[in-house]
């Protein structure tokens, strides 16, 4: 029987041993596996030059979202977490910089996954990225062919997207409007761009009267562009579909030194404080934009969130690359991989996707000639009249064609 209990108490001791070492290694598993990695995510911003109102504001809200992302655990990818490191290059809002500047992220710092650029942009970067398999997801799409390709995918903004939402709000907002003027920077892009806009207006009983009316981006002095405008009598309003604020704001208000206060409707996010201080508060009326409202009942979390990681002097909230870095954290979180052809052939198969925005809905076949690599999602508008801005919510344009 004393045999037989030491047998017993050895046994366990033994099988004791073995499970502590099982747990051991698990553990030294564990802390391996939470030991983050750092995954290098370019980025390509128009840190100088006329894009940079918009940009380089949104390089330091894309520096907010990673640190937001990185707070709350990073990426894990099969079992391995990963801190996002932001790799930013200037494209200095051209053509040729954005060459330069995709030349530097593929080559140089050997990035597999970039956000942006945004503005026209687009097939510059594609031409690089594309041929050396990085994934890009694009700020801003102006919706031109190359805009999107076999590794570029739309995480923020379409202009189709931008322009449907306001021609929506229009139709609600003024339903007598049935014929607008249309004015547009001259960027390259309106030979596809126009029809695509023409065939939302359609389908909300609207038609465009007149010619189209171009810009400069570059322009100062915006009067001739508003004369052009005034001269299209038989126009309900004015639809501006692309475009700066200040050069909004400044067309606004020579219209109305013409004495036209006809609706003007733009497809571009609008700063209350912004134009009221281009415009006056007399000439801001009848005016409805978009518009990025941050601590307004419906908003995603981190739409908010984002916004209120910012300190210092107010600038435009257009948080275009943060949504492109949500989407692409989403969908490698789906992949678990960090492997580009993997997380493209993810992206492709998904229905919708997230930004800071909310859900986007992959669709724009159509628009894009190129399968689930596009998406669309809801946008805030609201109405200035005498002065005074009114908040109107979000208002969904449904899938891109």
């Amino acid at each position: 029987m004393e045999l037989k209990s030491v047998l017993k108490v050895s046994v366990c001791v033994g099988l004791a041993f073995l499970l502590i070492g099982s747990m051991s290694v698990a553990a030294q598993a564990q802390t391996k596996g939470s030991e983050a990695k750092v995954l290098k995510v370019g980025s390509l911003k128009s840190l100088t030059g006329w894009y940079s109102f918009l940009d380089a504001p949104d390089s330091k809200d894309l520096q907010h979202m990673a640190d937001i992302i990185n707070a709350k655990g990073g990426v894990t990818v099969k079992g391995q977490r990963y801190n996002i490191e932001i790799v930013l290059e200037d494209n200095k809002s051209s053509l040729e910089g954005t060459t330069a500047g995709a030349t530097r992220l593929a080559f140089d710092k050997k990035v597999k996954f970039v956000l942006g650029p945004g503005a026209y942009f687009g097939p510059a970067a594609g031409a690089i990225f594309n041929a050396n398999k990085v994934l890009y997801v694009l700020d801003l799409s102006a919706c031109q062919p190359g805009d999107l390709g076999p590794y570029g995918f739309l995480g923020g903004l379409s202009t189709l997207n931008g322009s449907s939402v306001p021609i929506r709000a229009m139709k609600m907002e003024f339903p007598n409007v049935k014929k607008v003027a249309i004015i547009t920077p001259d960027d390259g892009t309106n030979a596809t761009f126009i029809p695509l806009v023409k065939n939302v207006l359609a389908q909300n009983g609207i038609t465009q009267v007149g010619d189209l009316i171009t810009y400069s981006n570059e322009i100062q002095d915006c009067s001739p562009i508003a004369a052009k405008a005034n001269a299209v009598k038989d126009a309900d309003a004015i639809l501006q579909v692309n475009g700066a604020p200040p050069h909004f704001g400044n067309i606004v208000k020579a219209l109305r030194e013409l004495g036209n206060t006809k609706p003007y409707v733009g497809g571009l996010i609008m700063e209350p404080p912004d134009l009221i201080a281009i415009t006056g508060k007399s000439a801001a009326t009848n005016v409805l934009t978009c518009v990025n409202q941050p601590n307004a009942p419906g908003n995603p979390a981190y739409f908010d969130e984002v916004y209120n990681k910012r300190t210092g002097a107010k600038q435009i909230y257009a948080p275009l690359g943060p949504s492109g870095l949500l989407a692409l954290v989403g969908v490698i979180k789906a992949a678990d991989s960090i492997d580009p052809d993997v997380v493209r052939a993810t992206w492709e198969k998904m229905k919708t996707v997230d930004t800071i925005f909310g859900k986007g809905t992959i669709s724009g076949e159509q628009t894009y000639g190129i399968k689930g690599h596009a998406m669309s999602h809801a946008l805030q508008y609201q109405v200035f009249m005498n002065g005074e801005a009114t908040y109107k919510g979000w208002l969904d344009p449904g899938p891109l064609p």
